[in-house]
């Protein structure tokens, strides 16, 4: 006998409901793994590793003093600032990374750069200059980015004399070398910017002169020009001990920074490793390294953990302990 129904055949909402969640947990997981496989910049350790296959000299933080983003003290000298942040910490890392690369000599003459505008490199430069300063040694950092020059602007003084005068002969190396406010550190401006960058940085007298400073300085850092934009680091590199490249976290392509080391390479200049510059350490298995950082504290006194522990994909503990 013909019954009305109690509920109704179609649609079936609970069915419905399920497979649209279902659907679009597979959909969503689908495009996440996507756009990673698209995104080809360097972001992890194990990119530097398995893509470039470079040494990795370890990461420095996105800058903040103290945890403050507003702080009114320039970044660029977080090291001399805010000694006990994570960000000073990660470049005391890095100096020692840097000091124990070579197994017969500790490298002397340093040259940084960067593959690509806008990836840190001379506040790399400048915060290693203070920390290996920081130990006691006689340490000067040279501006040779003759195209963008910004150590004078720093420290806020003049750069009427500087590395181009020195090339060209309009002065000596003592009238162009000046003290900073950090003990043990000397600096050498760029200068006036010449219309040759390159041809000056290759001529002979920089050869010369990186030979003097040896004689006087344990460490002379050399801040240079992107390695894909211009020649002039690729005509300094040569000369040095070993070259270290800054490499912004996810934002540089691989390509981009396997060019630049290429390039390294190609004029036998030794590549010490790639600093990864501006991570974030509440992602991608940083986790450790702030967490040791932040549990053990600089003075050696144990502070209040607050976040929760996970997994990390990266071992930053042996980070920590350096």
């Amino acid at each position: 006998r013909a019954e009305v129904p109690k509920a109704p055949v179609r649609p079936k909402k609970l069915f419905n409901i399920l497979l649209a969640v279902l659907l679009g947990l597979v959909a969503g997981t689908g495009l996440a793994f996507f756009f990673e496989y698209l995104d080809n910049t360097v972001k992890l350790p194990e990119d530097i590793q398995k893509y470039l296959r470079v040494p990795y000299l370890g990461p420095v933080p996105a800058m903040a003093l103290n945890g403050k983003p507003e702080s009114r003290e320039k970044p660029e000298l977080v090291t001399l600032h805010s000694p006990k942040s994570t960000a000073s910490e990660a470049y005391r890392g890095i100096r020692t990374s840097i000091l124990f690369s070579s197994a017969e000599k500790q490298p002397q003459v340093l040259l940084v750069s960067s593959a690509a505008p806008q990836e840190g490199k001379t506040s790399t430069a400048l915060n290693l200059a203070i920390t290996m300063a920081q130990t006691g040694g006689k340490v000067v950092i040279i501006d040779c980015d003759m195209r963008k020059p910004s150590l004078h602007k720093v420290f806020g003084i003049p750069r009427d004399k500087g590395i181009s005068s020195i090339l060209v002969g309009n002065c000596e190396i003592k009238d162009a070398l000046l003290n900073t406010p950090v003990p043990y550190l000397d600096m050498i401006p760029c200068g006036p910017i010449p219309p040759n960058p390159s041809e000056i940085l290759g001529s002979p007298r920089m050869a010369k002169l990186l030979e003097l400073l040896r004689k006087s300085y344990t460490r002379v850092i050399i801040d240079t020009p992107p390695l894909t934009a211009v020649t002039d680091a690729l005509v300094i590199g040569r000369l040095v001990d070993g070259a270290i490249v800054v490499v912004r976290a996810g934002a540089t392509p691989r390509e981009i920074v396997r060019n630049g080391l290429t390039q390294l390479k190609a004029v036998s200049s030794p590549v010490l490793g790639v600093v990864l510059n501006g991570v974030d350490m509440d992602r991608d298995g940083y986790y450790y390294y702030q967490y040791y950082y932040y549990y053990y504290g600089e003075d050696g006194s144990k502070k209040k953990q607050v976040h929760t522990k996970k997994r990390s994909k990266i071992g930053y503990g042996q980070e920590a302990d350096r």
